[in-house]
């Protein structure tokens, strides 16, 4: 079920799959503040890219579809507010696609970054910073990371459930706080099952790992990067 739900982690055999974590982050975050500077069409450039990235990837939008939802709501609110506000819809556009590009750069890095991965590349860069516990931090990352998929599972589940249970409320606010509490309950019983994992394996943050290295698909990528990156200042 995990591999069917949005920001999950699919093992394959793929260009971002084979980058380095760190390549990959540091490449969103050069297009991310990139958004905030350029013009609608250099926005469209960057999300075109993305969407080729993703089509690469095989992103299984059909099943991502329940969990987009949400952020289909976001995307209409802020589109809605943004011609409101302006009444331009130059802007309203670059409003809509610039939320777009931010949502899908975040579905490529959590479908082709394994958590472990991410902090085994972070901590071994930040743990050469003085007085840094390098090690630490990438692992509260990794556990950050972890547990984010789990509200999505236990959504799902919540859902499934009262689905199963033919529940029939009529009362919006009623079905909002029973599945809500059940997302809780399940979302504690999960924490839990995953603090047991970590203490029976004797998990600990500080402990150094094996250094992930670099190869020429980061290569690849950071050209690719610094040619998209001018380009959509340029347009």
């Amino acid at each position: 079920m995990a591999e069917a739900l949005i920001f999950h982690y699919r093992k394959q055999d793929s260009f971002l799959n084979h980058c380095n974590p760190m390549t990959k982050f540091l490449s969103v975050i050069v297009l991310c503040l990139a958004l905030i500077y350029i013009s609608l069409w250099g926005i469209l450039i960057i999300f075109s890219t993305l969407m080729i990235a993703g089509i690469s990837q095989h992103l299984p939008l059909r099943q991502y579809q329940r969990e987009l939802r949400f952020f289909l709501v976001l995307l209409a609110l802020i589109t809605i507010m943004e011609y409101v506000s302006s009444n331009d819809w130059i802007r309203t556009a670059s409003a809509f696609f610039r939320f777009s590009t931010i949502i899908l750069s975040g579905i490529l890095i959590a479908d082709s970054t394994a958590p472990d991965d991410l902090a085994r590349s972070l901590g071994s860069l930040l743990d050469k910073v003085p007085f840094i516990n390098g090690w630490r931090i990438a692992s509260s990352i990794e556990l950050t990371l972890s547990l984010l998929p789990m509200i999505f599972d236990a959504s799902l589940e919540a859902n499934t459930a009262r689905k199963a249970r033919l529940e029939i409320r009529r009362n919006p606010y009623r079905t909002i706080i029973g599945l809500s509490t059940s997302i809780f309950l399940l979302l504690l019983d999960k924490a839990e099952d995953l603090s047991l994992a970590l203490e029976a394996r004797n998990y600990d943050p500080d402990m150094p790992r094996t250094r992930l290295r670099y190869g020429k698909n980061d290569v690849l990528l950071c050209i690719l990067i610094m040619l998209i990156t001018p380009a959509s200042f340029v347009v």
